[in-house]
């Protein structure tokens, strides 16, 4: 007759041994994608744009993808450099056009960050000469930078002829003394400081007004005399 056996002793499991050889990634884990121009390692995700504008429509092209550093900022510089040829040519396109290429500078950033990429499996992309040092961006950029410096100097020269304009306007009276930029017998009076080297004609009243003085017109006064008795003799 067999009886009940009772259960055999639970053994504990042994304690796992460490692999003798380094794993470079854990079980399950995916690998680092690489390029996927190059396949070499490592890359970043990112998108980079270029625009196109044809007048009246435009077009948007978008490339998103896992790049090296050197597939990345080839593509970069591809895109954003045929963006600031192409990317102004219509109303809307030419206000789009600056935040495709200022969007881009993520992208850049992004790549830039990638340390030199190693074990491509393909030829990689040339990345060539930077934006700035190519013929589109030249083309673009330096009438801009042209127009930008010429701001302050319009600012500057208009109020210098505002100035002027005041000065010709301004009341004069006996004893003022004026420069004339036009030539006689047109008058466009200057009111100017008698020490001044500009300084060739002074205002005097009837009395004192010779055959070869000139008439002043009665605008340039304060208060107009009814009848012209005031000229501008030479100092």
């Amino acid at each position: 007759m067999t009886g009940h056996q009772p259960p055999p002793h639970h053994q504990p499991y042994p304690p796992q041994q460490p692999h003798p050889y380094p794993q470079a990634h854990p079980y399950g884990a995916p690998a680092p994608q690489g390029c996927e121009v190059c396949g070499a390692q490592p890359a970043a995700a990112a998108t980079v744009r270029a625009h196109q504008g044809m007048v009246v429509i435009m077009r948007t092209i978008t490339r998103r993808g896992v790049l090296c550093r050197t597939c990345g900022l080839a593509v970069y510089r591809k895109m954003t450099s045929e963006t600031l040829v192409t990317g102004w040519w219509g109303l809307l396109s030419f206000f789009v056009t600056p935040f495709v290429v200022l969007g881009n500078l993520g992208a850049r950033s992004a790549f830039r960050r990638l340390p030199e990429p190693y074990g491509a499996r393909r030829p990689p992309l040339d990345p060539g000469r930077r934006v700035l040092r190519r013929a589109p961006a030249m083309l673009v950029l330096t009438p801009l930078a042209l127009a930008l410096a010429a701001i302050p100097v319009l600012f500057v020269i208009g109020l210098l002829a505002d100035g002027d304009g005041d000065g010709e306007t301004a009341g004069l009276s006996v004893g003022d003394c004026v420069h004339n930029t036009a030539e006689w017998p047109e008058q466009t009076l200057l009111k100017v400081d008698c020490g001044s080297p500009l300084a060739e004609y002074r205002v005097a009243d009837e009395p004192h007004c010779g055959p070869s003085d000139y008439l002043l017109r009665a605008e340039y006064l304060i208060d107009p005399p009814g009848r012209p008795g005031y000229c501008v003799t030479a100092l």
